[in-house]
């Protein structure tokens, strides 16, 4: 009988969906550097999905408003009925080094959460004005996404 309300408890104890989930969601990187325009791509700090061609389309038409940063064949090769992309860009910078990049990737109660990790020079770095980006895709999904500074 004891051994029958441990099994209780031990799949009570193992059922429970508050533990993290870090096997979920790996994004695979379309593209990730930095925008030279000096802010004439006219794009604002952020961390978005997007998930469909249209709003695709109109970031790509920003990112490559000066240099043609993004390929046709990486603008193209997106589903938009299987995938989402993962978009983080950084404010603008007045040196080179700064890296923007998805840190760990984690799912808690019905949420997934890409952490974003950014990295800067150390010492002397290169003056130029930049703009770190990061696109990646994911797997399409109907789960709340979230993102947090990694710290």
């Amino acid at each position: 009988m004891k051994n029958l309300v441990y099994i209780c408890i031990a799949i009570f104890m193992f059922s429970c969906n508050s533990a993290k989930n870090t096997q979920l969601m790996v994004p695979k990187v379309i593209s990730e550097g930095d925008l030279y325009g000096s802010g004439s791509e006219v794009l604002m700090s952020q961390n978005t999905v997007i998930a469909t061609k249209t709003e695709w389309k109109e970031l790509v038409a920003k990112i490559n408003a000066t240099n043609q940063t993004l390929t046709k064949d990486q603008i193209d090769a997106i589903d938009f009925d299987e995938e989402s992309v993962i978009v983080l860009i950084d404010q603008q910078r007045n040196t080179g080094g700064h890296k923007i990049e998805i840190g760990e990737t984690y799912s808690q109660n019905g949420i997934v959460y890409f952490t974003i990790k950014k990295t800067h020079p150390e010492g002397m770095a290169t003056s130029v004005m930049t703009q770190p980006y990061y696109l990646a895709t994911i797997p399409k999904t109907k789960q709340e996404i979230e993102f947090k500074e990694a710290e």
